[in-house]
């Protein structure tokens, strides 16, 4: 499968990225190459306040530390 970058497609850009798995599967996937990443990041952050972005990552490690509570107390009382 062949994963090209949306953005260079719309552009008329030269858009391959890579192949994915099954590597037999001559369909087509969508992704960003790293230079249109980069812009949407640039554009989120002009429009993101820095203390809602704070508060999100705030949100993504209290998330983060609780799966690995929860992996951790799977394996100290496993039902098994």
């Amino acid at each position: 499968m062949k994963v090209l970058c949306a953005w260079c497609v719309r552009d008329g850009k030269p858009a391959f990225l890579r192949e994915k798995s099954p590597v037999s599967d001559v369909s087509e996937t969508h992704g960003l190459c790293s230079d249109h990443f980069t812009s949407l990041r640039a554009s989120v952050g002009q429009v993101m306040s820095s203390r809602r972005w704070l508060v999100s990552q705030m949100n993504d490690f209290c998330w983060g530390l609780t799966r690995w509570g929860q992996r951790l107390m799977g394996r100290l009382f496993s039902l098994s």
